[in-house]
């Protein structure tokens, strides 16, 4: 719930799909309290394809819905928005060709129809893709080769997956644009697909085979380190506005504490100081600010008054960066026995063996990386509200880390609001939370 005078933010409640593969049915309430829901089903009936639908409509990925066979799928959100898509769109009724699916957005009282529209366009556009994506090999004139997966793509299917690479006029000129009711909609929801194999990059900003791939883990070390360079800035440019007027304030004399809660403070302080120094995320330093025994002078005290209040607000503005890294290294401490990782704010993330002995990040064994990789994201690249899609997280885990990772994802999720839907095969890592699974099919025959 959303505090007074903000409004609540918008979730998917629950998603619906009907004849998939031509066959199936399947509807997938998703979890509104503990925000957690595993998703189990026998292979072959489609619980990887209901995430990726989920997916595409949050990332606009319209190929998805064309080239997965479904008769109809529904979204109904916490504010009982509704949306459905349905295949057999009839183009008669639409000026420009459609991609063969139709939108239909319920919202408030309205009621709006869309029809993506097809941008097989020939002539400069098209040919400008390839100038802004050098990986891509045009081999026919309305389709392209991925030179390291091999993957055959349209124009659509490249409009979804690679948005980011291509300039804001020619995005718009080739994306089917959604109508402004369904925006509003799939804006609200920050949507990610953690799909198995998600521990490479590939160089898709270089030329074509001229580079190797760059590990994810790499990339999250990296990342980290701009995180806590944002932060101490702001931790900065707090300290400066609140030392410049720290002389005014001690000359107009606000409340002044007796000596012993000044020396409660102060120790308080050190402590949460070097909290901070032990995540990496201050320097270290040597010497402490506690008071020596004895009563402080009226006039001292006025000062320490003024020092222990802005120093209070100055460390409680890294109070979020410290919680999620502290949680960070517990959780990745706790699976990497008898190696551990330590955060650096110079270089992001270290993991060493013993005290002394760095171990490079690409020699930690897949599941490590897995793991690593995907706590990360879960701690620091979301957004608040937004909703997880996880497919097989089980994958290069060994039993003991299964067991453990339902608990887990619940202790990042009270640092970091979101939603997760999981698919998973393990009955390990369900272990005893039966009550966040929602089966489709006959789990018990397989």
């Amino acid at each position: 719930m959303g505090s007074a005078g903000e409004p609540t933010a918008l979730r998917l409640e629950s998603f619906h799909v009907s004849k998939l593969f031509g066959e199936f049915d399947h509807h997938i309430p998703l979890s509104p309290t503990s925000r957690v829901t595993a998703l189990i089903a026998p292979n072959g009936i489609g619980k990887t394809a209901c995430l990726r639908l989920i997916n595409a409509l949050f990332r606009r990925q319209w190929s998805v819905f064309t080239t997965t066979e479904f008769y109809q799928v529904e979204y109904i959100f916490s504010d009982q928005s509704r949306v459905l898509a349905r295949h057999g769109v009839n183009d008669e009724l639409t000026e420009e060709p459609s991609i063969g699916v139709c939108f239909e957005t319920h919202r408030a009282g309205e009621i709006d129809i869309w029809y993506p529209k097809i941008n097989e366009q020939s002539g400069t556009r098209l040919l400008r893709v390839e100038q802004y994506l050098p990986f891509l090999t045009r081999t026919a004139p309305a389709r392209w080769v991925h030179d390291h997966t091999g993957q055959i793509l349209s124009i659509q299917e490249i409009v979804d997956t690679y948005r980011e690479h291509l300039p804001d006029a020619v995005f718009d000129a080739l994306n089917a644009r959604p109508s402004p009711l369904l925006s509003n909609i799939v804006d609200s929801i920050d949507c990610h697909l953690i799909e198995t194999q998600r521990l490479l990059i590939i160089p898709e900003d270089v030329p074509r085979r001229s580079a190797p791939s760059t590990l994810t883990i790499s990339k999250k070390s990296q990342t980290l380190r701009s995180i806590i360079s944002r932060e101490l800035t702001a931790y900065a440019s707090l300290s400066q506005s609140l030392d410049r007027s720290f002389p005014k304030r001690v000359i107009q004399k606000g409340p002044i504490q007796p000596t012993d809660d000044l020396k409660a403070s102060l120790q308080q302080l050190d402590a949460n100081r070097r909290k901070l120094m032990d995540a990496g995320i201050l320097d270290t330093e040597q010497d402490d600010a506690l008071l020596p025994p004895g009563e402080v002078d009226s006039a001292v005290a006025a000062v320490l008054s003024v020092y222990v209040t802005d120093t209070q607000r100055k460390l409680a503005s890294l109070s979020t960066i410290l919680s999620r890294i502290t949680l960070f290294i517990e959780l990745i401490d706790n699976r990497f026995r008898p190696k551990s990782i330590s955060v650096d704010k110079s270089v992001g993330f270290v993991v060493k063996r013993g005290a002394d002995i760095v171990v490079p990040l690409e020699k930690l064994s897949s599941g490590e990386q897995h793991q690593l990789v995907l706590f990360f994201e879960l701690l620091f690249e979301l957004k608040e509200n937004a909703l997880i899609l996880i497919d097989e997280p089980e994958l290069s885990l060994h039993v003991a880390w299964q067991k453990k990772f339902i608990p887990d994802l619940q202790r990042i999720i009270g640092l970091n609001k979101f939603d997760v839907l999981l698919a998973t095969h393990s009955p390990q890592l369900i272990g005893r939370w039966e009550d966040l699974v929602v089966e489709l099919g006959d789990v018990d025959s397989e």
